[in-house]
């Protein structure tokens, strides 16, 4: 008995094995190139997305930046402008006191020279001589006048210096009003 064996038959088998196995091995292969070209173009067009993102957050932070430097620079000049109108105000201010108590002097000194007089309701009569004690009641008459004099010249002084310091208050109020708008921490409305 003769068996024929074929010689190439164990080889064959093992040629099946290798085909499929090499096959097996391009498919894995392609299949690794095609994925990973796949995953790099997703993996590029998210580095791309993040770029973009983070230029625009960085052009927001630029703009932002620009507009504190600016919102700074102005509230820097506002406060700088009412530092010198306050300045201005308080020099007015000290002028207009100072003003006011050369005036008080200077109508003391014109009542009793005479040159200015009294409205007659702050001037009381005086009596004119009677008899006995005309010459008291000529040095009360006096006393009396000086003290009239006196009060006449604080209250006209006292006025003025109300003025003045009504006016300080004005300038004050206005002059912070136009600095707060300045700054832009305000804005002003029209009347209606």
């Amino acid at each position: 008995m003769s068996l024929s064996l074929d010689p190439l038959r164990p080889y064959a088998d093992l040629t099946r094995w290798a085909a499929g196995l090499l096959l097996a091995l391009l498919v894995l292969a392609f299949g690794y190139r095609w994925g990973g070209s796949h995953w790099r173009g997703e993996y590029q067009a998210e580095v791309q997305a993040r770029a973009a993102e983070n230029a625009k957050h960085a052009a927001t932070l630029q703009q932002l930046a620009a507009g504190t430097a600016a919102v700074a620079a102005k509230a820097r000049a506002a406060s700088e402008k009412l530092a010198q109108s306050r300045h201005e105000n308080d020099t007015r201010y000290q002028k207009a006191l100072n003003d006011a108590n050369r005036a008080e002097r200077d109508l003391a000194v014109a009542l009793r020279r005479g040159s200015v007089q009294l409205r007659p309701e702050w001037a009381c009569g005086s009596p004119g001589a009677g008899a006995g004690g005309a010459a008291g009641i000529a040095r009360g008459q006096d006393a009396a006048a000086e003290l009239r004099w006196a009060g006449a010249t604080h209250l006209v002084a006292g006025g003025d210096r109300a003025d003045a310091w009504i006016g300080w208050l004005q300038r004050e109020l206005i002059d912070t009003r136009r600095a707060v708008v300045a700054a832009g921490c305000a804005i002003e409305v029209p009347d209606r």
